[in-house]
């Protein structure tokens, strides 16, 4: 018994897409967090924040690019 669909190949191209999306975004905010901590002493984004933001990000885009393929 299934209780999801398999994915079809352009929403795998569209998960794959936005996971590198969400750690390009990670890397971003970790550059940032690096560079903000050895000039101040502080980090400027949390870790808790920073999890959040990929998780968004990723999830968010994959949203989108499945929509604008259902579009076509």
């Amino acid at each position: 018994m299934k209780f999801f669909e398999d994915a079809s190949k352009r929403e795998h191209q569209n998960w794959n897409k936005a996971v590198s999306a969400g750690f390009y975004i990670l890397l971003f905010l970790l550059f940032v967090n690096i560079i903000m901590y050895a000039y101040k002493g502080a980090e400027l984004v949390s870790s808790f924040s920073m999890f959040w933001i990929g998780i968004i990000v990723t999830f968010g885009y994959q949203f989108i690019l499945n929509r604008k393929s259902e579009k076509k």
